[in-house]
Protein backbone atom coordinates (compact mmCIF):
# COMPACT_ATOMS: atom_id res chain seq x y z
CA UNK A 1 0.00 0.00 0.00
CA UNK A 2 1.18 3.51 -0.85
CA UNK A 3 0.08 6.29 1.50
CA UNK A 4 -0.53 9.08 -1.02
CA UNK A 5 -3.74 10.78 0.09
CA UNK A 6 -3.58 14.00 2.09
CA UNK A 7 -7.37 14.00 2.34
CA UNK A 8 -8.50 10.79 4.06
CA UNK A 9 -12.22 11.57 4.08
CA UNK A 10 -14.41 10.44 1.17
CA UNK A 11 -17.22 12.93 0.56
CA UNK A 12 -18.16 12.20 -3.06
CA UNK A 13 -18.53 9.28 -5.43
CA UNK A 14 -16.36 11.01 -8.04
CA UNK A 15 -13.47 13.44 -8.06
CA UNK A 16 -13.24 15.02 -11.51
CA UNK A 17 -9.69 16.20 -12.30
CA UNK A 18 -9.41 18.77 -15.08
CA UNK A 19 -5.93 20.20 -15.85
CA UNK A 20 -5.51 22.92 -18.48
CA UNK A 21 -2.79 25.01 -20.07
CA UNK A 22 -3.63 27.95 -22.36
CA UNK A 23 -6.99 26.59 -23.54
CA UNK A 24 -9.39 29.10 -22.02
CA UNK A 25 -12.19 28.72 -24.60
CA UNK A 26 -12.08 24.93 -24.60
CA UNK A 27 -11.81 24.82 -20.80
CA UNK A 28 -15.06 26.76 -20.51
CA UNK A 29 -16.86 24.03 -22.47
CA UNK A 30 -15.24 21.26 -20.44
CA UNK A 31 -16.27 22.76 -17.09
CA UNK A 32 -19.81 23.41 -18.26
CA UNK A 33 -20.12 19.80 -19.44
CA UNK A 34 -19.19 18.65 -15.92
CA UNK A 35 -21.67 20.97 -14.23
CA UNK A 36 -24.57 19.79 -16.41
CA UNK A 37 -24.18 16.16 -15.25
CA UNK A 38 -27.39 14.42 -14.20
CA UNK A 39 -25.39 12.78 -11.39
CA UNK A 40 -24.20 15.52 -9.03
CA UNK A 41 -22.27 13.31 -6.60
CA UNK A 42 -18.88 14.79 -7.50
CA UNK A 43 -16.29 17.46 -6.87
CA UNK A 44 -14.51 19.08 -9.82
CA UNK A 45 -10.87 20.09 -9.37
CA UNK A 46 -9.68 22.49 -12.10
CA UNK A 47 -5.93 23.03 -12.34
CA UNK A 48 -4.54 26.00 -14.26
CA UNK A 49 -1.02 24.87 -15.13
CA UNK A 50 0.58 28.31 -15.44
CA UNK A 51 -1.58 29.55 -18.32
CA UNK A 52 -0.73 32.89 -19.93
CA UNK A 53 -4.05 33.33 -21.75
CA UNK A 54 -7.49 34.20 -20.31
CA UNK A 55 -7.74 31.01 -18.24
CA UNK A 56 -7.41 32.87 -14.88
CA UNK A 57 -10.51 34.92 -15.76
CA UNK A 58 -12.58 31.74 -15.73
CA UNK A 59 -11.88 31.44 -12.02
CA UNK A 60 -14.04 34.51 -11.42
CA UNK A 61 -16.86 32.95 -13.42
CA UNK A 62 -16.87 29.66 -11.50
CA UNK A 63 -15.53 30.80 -8.10
CA UNK A 64 -19.03 30.84 -6.62
CA UNK A 65 -19.82 27.28 -7.67
CA UNK A 66 -19.63 24.84 -4.76
CA UNK A 67 -18.78 21.92 -7.03
CA UNK A 68 -15.64 23.53 -8.47
CA UNK A 69 -12.28 23.85 -6.72
CA UNK A 70 -9.63 25.84 -8.54
CA UNK A 71 -5.85 25.64 -8.25
CA UNK A 72 -3.51 27.89 -10.19
CA UNK A 73 0.22 27.20 -10.52
CA UNK A 74 2.40 30.22 -11.41
CA UNK A 75 4.58 28.05 -13.67
CA UNK A 76 3.85 25.20 -16.06
CA UNK A 77 4.60 21.75 -14.60
CA UNK A 78 2.81 19.34 -16.95
CA UNK A 79 -0.48 17.51 -16.60
CA UNK A 80 1.09 14.55 -14.74
CA UNK A 81 2.11 16.96 -11.94
CA UNK A 82 -1.38 18.52 -11.90
CA UNK A 83 -3.12 15.16 -11.76
CA UNK A 84 -0.91 13.93 -8.92
CA UNK A 85 -1.53 17.15 -6.99
CA UNK A 86 -5.30 16.74 -7.33
CA UNK A 87 -5.35 13.00 -6.59
CA UNK A 88 -3.53 13.55 -3.29
CA UNK A 89 -6.20 16.06 -2.23
CA UNK A 90 -9.21 14.27 -3.68
CA UNK A 91 -12.32 13.36 -1.71
CA UNK A 92 -13.93 10.99 -4.21
CA UNK A 93 -14.29 7.22 -4.12
CA UNK A 94 -13.44 7.17 -7.83
CA UNK A 95 -10.97 9.41 -9.62
CA UNK A 96 -12.02 10.43 -13.12
CA UNK A 97 -10.27 12.66 -15.61
CA UNK A 98 -11.34 15.18 -18.23
CA UNK A 99 -8.99 16.94 -20.64
CA UNK A 100 -9.70 20.61 -21.24
CA UNK A 101 -10.29 20.02 -24.96
CA UNK A 102 -12.97 17.34 -24.41
CA UNK A 103 -16.56 17.47 -23.14
CA UNK A 104 -18.85 15.01 -21.41
CA UNK A 105 -22.42 14.14 -22.29
CA UNK A 106 -24.94 14.85 -19.49
CA UNK A 107 -25.35 11.22 -18.37
CA UNK A 108 -21.63 10.37 -18.29
CA UNK A 109 -21.27 10.20 -14.49
CA UNK A 110 -24.72 8.69 -14.06
CA UNK A 111 -23.82 5.76 -16.32
CA UNK A 112 -20.52 5.26 -14.52
CA UNK A 113 -22.38 5.33 -11.19
CA UNK A 114 -24.74 2.57 -12.37
CA UNK A 115 -21.78 0.49 -13.52
CA UNK A 116 -19.92 0.98 -10.24
CA UNK A 117 -22.96 -0.07 -8.22
CA UNK A 118 -23.59 -3.11 -10.42
CA UNK A 119 -19.99 -4.38 -10.40
CA UNK A 120 -18.28 -3.09 -7.25
CA UNK A 121 -15.28 -5.38 -7.81
CA UNK A 122 -14.21 -3.36 -10.88
CA UNK A 123 -11.72 -0.55 -10.25
CA UNK A 124 -10.73 0.49 -13.79
CA UNK A 125 -13.70 1.68 -15.86
CA UNK A 126 -13.61 3.24 -19.30
CA UNK A 127 -16.28 4.28 -21.78
CA UNK A 128 -16.60 4.91 -25.49
CA UNK A 129 -16.60 8.44 -26.92
CA UNK A 130 -17.58 10.38 -30.02
CA UNK A 131 -14.75 11.85 -32.10
CA UNK A 132 -15.06 15.46 -33.25
CA UNK A 133 -12.86 16.99 -35.95
CA UNK A 134 -13.27 19.44 -38.82
CA UNK A 135 -16.31 20.87 -36.94
CA UNK A 136 -18.27 17.65 -37.16
CA UNK A 137 -18.60 14.16 -35.70
CA UNK A 138 -16.12 11.71 -37.22
CA UNK A 139 -17.19 8.48 -35.55
CA UNK A 140 -16.58 6.78 -32.21
CA UNK A 141 -13.44 5.87 -30.31
CA UNK A 142 -14.07 2.16 -30.79
CA UNK A 143 -16.65 -0.14 -32.35
CA UNK A 144 -19.19 -0.95 -29.61
CA UNK A 145 -19.35 -4.53 -30.91
CA UNK A 146 -15.62 -5.27 -30.75
CA UNK A 147 -14.46 -7.88 -28.23
CA UNK A 148 -12.84 -6.23 -25.19
CA UNK A 149 -11.44 -8.23 -22.26
CA UNK A 150 -12.83 -7.40 -18.81
CA UNK A 151 -12.09 -8.47 -15.26
CA UNK A 152 -8.47 -9.29 -14.38
CA UNK A 153 -6.16 -8.87 -17.37
CA UNK A 154 -2.36 -8.75 -17.84
CA UNK A 155 -0.79 -5.40 -17.01
CA UNK A 156 0.65 -4.94 -20.49
CA UNK A 157 -2.89 -4.84 -21.92
CA UNK A 158 -2.83 -1.16 -20.93
CA UNK A 159 -0.20 -0.46 -23.63
CA UNK A 160 -1.62 0.51 -27.02
CA UNK A 161 -5.18 -0.04 -28.24
CA UNK A 162 -4.88 -3.70 -29.21
CA UNK A 163 -6.68 -4.94 -26.10
CA UNK A 164 -8.14 -1.94 -24.23
CA UNK A 165 -9.20 1.02 -26.42
CA UNK A 166 -9.29 3.61 -23.64
CA UNK A 167 -8.12 7.19 -23.33
CA UNK A 168 -7.50 8.83 -19.96
CA UNK A 169 -10.35 11.33 -20.33
CA UNK A 170 -12.84 8.41 -20.48
CA UNK A 171 -11.62 6.63 -17.34
CA UNK A 172 -12.88 6.29 -13.79
CA UNK A 173 -10.45 4.60 -11.39
CA UNK A 174 -11.11 3.40 -7.85
CA UNK A 175 -9.27 5.27 -5.11
CA UNK A 176 -7.89 1.96 -3.83
CA UNK A 177 -6.00 1.38 -7.09
CA UNK A 178 -3.85 4.44 -6.40
CA UNK A 179 -3.35 3.22 -2.84
CA UNK A 180 -1.90 0.01 -4.24
CA UNK A 181 0.54 1.35 -6.84
CA UNK A 182 0.98 5.10 -6.32
CA UNK A 183 0.75 8.01 -8.75
CA UNK A 184 1.87 9.10 -12.22
CA UNK A 185 5.63 8.95 -12.74
CA UNK A 186 7.03 12.44 -13.25
CA UNK A 187 10.10 11.27 -15.18
CA UNK A 188 7.85 10.30 -18.12
CA UNK A 189 6.45 12.96 -20.43
CA UNK A 190 4.08 11.23 -22.87
CA UNK A 191 2.90 7.86 -21.54
CA UNK A 192 2.95 8.48 -17.80
CA UNK A 193 -0.73 7.51 -17.80
CA UNK A 194 -0.20 4.26 -19.71
CA UNK A 195 2.64 3.27 -17.38
CA UNK A 196 0.50 3.88 -14.29
CA UNK A 197 -2.43 1.88 -15.65
CA UNK A 198 -0.09 -0.98 -16.58
CA UNK A 199 0.99 -1.11 -12.93
CA UNK A 200 -2.63 -1.08 -11.78
CA UNK A 201 -3.72 -3.91 -14.04
CA UNK A 202 -0.64 -5.96 -13.16
CA UNK A 203 -1.46 -5.50 -9.48
CA UNK A 204 -4.93 -6.96 -10.11
CA UNK A 205 -7.28 -3.99 -10.59
CA UNK A 206 -10.24 -5.31 -12.60
CA UNK A 207 -11.38 -3.76 -15.89
CA UNK A 208 -14.91 -2.80 -16.88
CA UNK A 209 -16.17 -1.31 -20.16
CA UNK A 210 -19.08 0.99 -20.97
CA UNK A 211 -19.61 0.63 -24.71
CA UNK A 212 -21.89 3.62 -25.16
CA UNK A 213 -20.21 6.94 -26.09
CA UNK A 214 -20.41 9.19 -23.02
CA UNK A 215 -18.03 11.98 -24.05
CA UNK A 216 -16.89 13.94 -27.09
CA UNK A 217 -13.17 13.87 -27.82
CA UNK A 218 -12.17 16.94 -29.82
CA UNK A 219 -9.24 16.11 -32.11
CA UNK A 220 -6.85 18.84 -33.20
CA UNK A 221 -3.20 19.12 -34.21
CA UNK A 222 -2.07 20.75 -30.94
CA UNK A 223 -2.90 17.62 -28.92
CA UNK A 224 -1.08 15.16 -31.15
CA UNK A 225 2.20 13.62 -30.03
CA UNK A 226 5.09 14.63 -32.28
CA UNK A 227 7.96 13.07 -30.31
CA UNK A 228 7.30 9.64 -31.74
CA UNK A 229 10.62 8.14 -30.72
CA UNK A 230 10.12 9.10 -27.08
CA UNK A 231 6.61 7.67 -27.27
CA UNK A 232 8.17 4.38 -28.43
CA UNK A 233 10.72 4.35 -25.59
CA UNK A 234 8.08 5.11 -22.96
CA UNK A 235 5.88 2.34 -24.37
CA UNK A 236 8.70 -0.08 -23.60
CA UNK A 237 8.85 1.29 -20.04
CA UNK A 238 5.10 0.73 -19.67
CA UNK A 239 5.43 -2.83 -20.98
CA UNK A 240 8.02 -3.57 -18.31
CA UNK A 241 5.81 -2.01 -15.61
CA UNK A 242 2.97 -4.20 -16.86
CA UNK A 243 5.00 -7.37 -16.38
CA UNK A 244 5.33 -8.29 -20.06
CA UNK A 245 7.36 -11.43 -20.72
CA UNK A 246 10.38 -11.36 -23.03
CA UNK A 247 8.27 -12.90 -25.81
CA UNK A 248 5.51 -10.32 -25.40
CA UNK A 249 8.06 -7.50 -25.23
CA UNK A 250 9.65 -8.59 -28.54
CA UNK A 251 6.26 -8.79 -30.25
CA UNK A 252 5.13 -5.41 -28.96
CA UNK A 253 8.50 -3.83 -29.75
CA UNK A 254 8.18 -4.86 -33.40
CA UNK A 255 4.58 -3.63 -33.70
CA UNK A 256 5.28 -0.31 -31.96
CA UNK A 257 8.52 0.29 -33.87
CA UNK A 258 6.80 -0.15 -37.23
CA UNK A 259 3.99 2.12 -36.05
CA UNK A 260 6.54 4.75 -35.01
CA UNK A 261 8.21 4.57 -38.43
CA UNK A 262 4.80 5.04 -40.08
CA UNK A 263 4.08 8.12 -37.93
CA UNK A 264 7.45 9.63 -38.85
CA UNK A 265 6.81 8.83 -42.51
CA UNK A 266 3.35 10.43 -42.43
CA UNK A 267 4.76 13.54 -40.74
CA UNK A 268 7.14 13.98 -43.70
CA UNK A 269 10.25 12.91 -41.84
CA UNK A 270 11.37 9.97 -44.02
CA UNK A 271 15.04 10.21 -43.06
CA UNK A 272 14.19 10.06 -39.35
CA UNK A 273 11.93 7.08 -40.05
CA UNK A 274 14.81 5.31 -41.80
CA UNK A 275 17.30 6.08 -39.03
CA UNK A 276 14.80 4.97 -36.40
CA UNK A 277 14.26 1.64 -38.14
CA UNK A 278 18.00 1.03 -38.23
CA UNK A 279 18.39 1.36 -34.46
CA UNK A 280 15.07 0.10 -33.01
CA UNK A 281 16.21 -3.52 -32.74
CA UNK A 282 13.45 -5.39 -34.60
CA UNK A 283 13.73 -8.23 -37.17
CA UNK A 284 14.40 -7.17 -40.76
CA UNK A 285 11.29 -8.81 -42.20
CA UNK A 286 9.07 -7.86 -45.14
CA UNK A 287 7.28 -5.02 -43.34
CA UNK A 288 10.59 -3.64 -42.12
CA UNK A 289 11.94 -3.41 -45.66
CA UNK A 290 8.64 -2.05 -46.96
CA UNK A 291 8.82 1.01 -44.71
CA UNK A 292 12.58 1.28 -45.04
CA UNK A 293 12.26 1.59 -48.84
CA UNK A 294 9.29 3.98 -48.58
CA UNK A 295 11.46 6.25 -46.43
CA UNK A 296 13.41 7.18 -49.58
CA UNK A 297 10.38 8.95 -51.06
CA UNK A 298 10.88 12.74 -51.16
CA UNK A 299 8.97 14.79 -48.54
CA UNK A 300 6.78 16.55 -51.13
CA UNK A 301 5.35 13.17 -52.18
CA UNK A 302 4.58 12.38 -48.55
CA UNK A 303 2.88 15.76 -48.25
CA UNK A 304 0.69 14.85 -51.22
CA UNK A 305 -0.29 11.56 -49.57
CA UNK A 306 -1.16 13.44 -46.39
CA UNK A 307 -3.29 15.97 -48.29
CA UNK A 308 -5.19 13.19 -50.08
CA UNK A 309 -5.80 11.42 -46.78
CA UNK A 310 -7.15 14.60 -45.19
CA UNK A 311 -9.58 15.13 -48.08
CA UNK A 312 -10.69 11.51 -47.78
CA UNK A 313 -11.35 11.84 -44.03
CA UNK A 314 -13.38 15.00 -44.54
CA UNK A 315 -15.51 13.38 -47.24
CA UNK A 316 -15.95 10.25 -45.18
CA UNK A 317 -17.04 12.28 -42.18
CA UNK A 318 -19.64 14.05 -44.32
CA UNK A 319 -21.16 10.68 -45.06
CA UNK A 320 -21.20 9.73 -41.38
CA UNK A 321 -22.40 13.20 -40.51
CA UNK A 322 -25.87 12.30 -41.75
CA UNK A 323 -26.32 9.79 -38.94
CA UNK A 324 -29.27 10.76 -36.76
CA UNK A 325 -27.30 9.71 -33.70
CA UNK A 326 -24.54 12.17 -34.55
CA UNK A 327 -27.05 14.92 -35.31
CA UNK A 328 -28.74 14.44 -31.95
CA UNK A 329 -25.43 14.69 -30.10
CA UNK A 330 -24.39 17.80 -32.05
CA UNK A 331 -27.68 19.51 -31.17
CA UNK A 332 -27.17 18.57 -27.53
CA UNK A 333 -23.69 20.06 -27.55
CA UNK A 334 -24.69 23.44 -28.91
CA UNK A 335 -25.51 24.73 -25.43
CA UNK A 336 -22.07 23.91 -24.06
CA UNK A 337 -19.59 23.79 -26.95
CA UNK A 338 -17.32 26.82 -27.26
CA UNK A 339 -14.96 26.68 -30.21
CA UNK A 340 -11.44 27.90 -29.79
Amino acid sequence: MVDIFLNRKINFLFTVILPSYNRAAMLMSAIQSVLWQTCQDFECVVLDDGSTDDTPKLFEKFAHHQKVRWHRFPQNHGQHFCRNYAIRRSAGKFITFLDSDDVWLPTRLEEFKKAVETRPEVGFWFSNAYLWRYDRMMGTLFDPQRPIPEGKVPGYYAVGEKHLPYVTTNLAIAREAFHEVGLFRQDLRILEDTELYARMLRQGTQVGVLRAPLAVRRLHDAQLTHDYERDFEESLVALKSGGASAHVERRYRREMALQTAVYLWKSRQPRRAREFLKKCGIPHDRQYYQWYLLSFLPPFVLGLFRWIRKIYLKKKSKGDHGSQQFKDVEILLQSVLVRD
